[in-house]
């Protein structure tokens, strides 16, 4: 293996778990990295809903500390159209302190804060990384600068990405269920309710008008005022695009590395930063965009495809749908991947007992897998 050469040689514009978490993987293989980061602390402000499924955690290459984590979650109770669909998965993901996550996995880092990237300027042999605190030099540039990330405008020319908003309040409120998320499902948009612990709830929305919309559910659900926190950020979607431009690279959100049903990024930006801290070490930066094709690239077009498709339904095709999962939930509680969406789909195109209409709508979400075109 390659080894990169250990001054500042490679600057990752962003401190986010992301960044924090290559900047880990490459000072294990002998690298030094140096990361940017605009705000003052690892954290702050918090954009994240929180939840994030077990097997972030099994399959991190470092050791993740436990001290972060504040309730686990056994499943989920989906509410659509009046009816009621409780799925039922003992330890399928945690409720986290984003804030605690984020410092946990900065520790020993170069970590210069309070430093904006305004842009970046090609020299014959390095980059000239332009802040508003002076310049700096690397060889490798890596963008791990988020959803609006700066430095995805200049890895591609254009930017066809679609964004979604959301809106999160931690809240004062008894939750129904204590170990299960509440998810209502009104399209094209789902609201959220993830418990924190017996007295503290997480309530959010993804939506156009994501702070409105949730003020409206809260009072619609009784849930109170006593609103202690508000989170709010924007979400990356898209298919594929090249992840690289020469030595400047991509990662995590500003990759738009993201699940599309339901906008997680850690886990897919974790294995995106473990495929580029290997692509960084043996030198071969062309491979990472073909390594993350390989891996994640159906599953976020037939996702992609799906989320499109159910938007588009009609609501008593829908509900056809949901009445099938329904009475198959044991499909979602057996083989559902938290992860990995896409695998319910073939479980539910296959499975007998399907009426046509639901059977054609699945047909035309897996179809996607066998499309280049998106």
């Amino acid at each position: 293996m390659k080894m990169v050469k250990n001054d500042c040689d490679i600057i990752i514009i962003g401190a986010g778990p992301i960044g924090s978490y290559l900047a880990q993987l490459l000072k294990l293989q002998g690298a030094r990295p140096m990361l940017i980061e605009e705000h003052k602390e690892l954290g702050r402000p918090v954009h994240c809903a929180g939840l994030i499924g077990t097997k972030v955690f099994q399959e991190a290459r470092i050791p993740l500390e436990s001290d972060c984590t504040l309730n686990t979650i056994n499943g989920a109770v989906i509410h659509f159209g009046g009816e009621t669909l409780v799925i039922r998965r003992p330890e399928v993901a945690y409720v986290i302190d984003r804030e605690r996550f984020d410092k946990n996995l900065g520790k020993n880092l170069d970590i210069v804060f309070e430093r904006k990237f305004l842009g970046l300027e090609k020299n014959k042999q390095y980059y000239t990384i332009e802040t508003d605190k002076g310049d700096l030099k690397a060889d490798i540039v890596v963008g791990a600068d988020g959803a609006n990330s700066s430095v995805r405008n200049i890895v591609r020319c254009h930017n066809g990405l679609q964004y979604m908003r959301g809106v999160q309040f931690r809240m004062k409120f008894e939750p129904v269920y204590h170990d299960m998320v509440e998810v209502y499902w009104e399209r094209p948009y789902f609201y959220w309710i993830i418990p924190e612990g017996k007295t503290t709830v997480r309530a959010g929305v993804i939506s156009k008008n994501p702070y409105q919309d949730l003020l409206n559910f809260i009072k619609d659900k009784k849930m109170g005022q006593e609103i202690l926190e508000k989170f709010a950020g924007i979400v990356p979607l898209e298919y594929f695009f090249p992840l690289s431009r020469d030595r400047i690279v991509l990662v995590g959100d500003s990759a738009a590395q993201v699940k599309p049903l339901t906008y997680g990024g850690l886990y897919m930006g974790m294995r995106g930063a473990e495929m580029l801290s290997e692509c960084i070490c043996s030198e071969r930066f062309t491979r990472y965009s073909s390594l993350w094709r390989k891996r994640f690239g159906n599953e976020i077009k037939v996702t992609l495809r799906a989320r499109e498709i159910f938007n588009n339904l009609k609501d008593r095709d829908i509900k056809k749908i949901f009445s099938f999962i329904k009475e198959k939930v044991d499909i979602i509680e057996n083989k559902g991947d938290f992860e990995n969406h896409s695998v319910l789909l073939w479980e539910f195109f296959k499975h007998p007992g399907a009426s046509k209409e639901v059977l054609n709508i699945f047909f035309k979400i897996i179809k996607a897998n066998f499309t280049r075109e998106f």
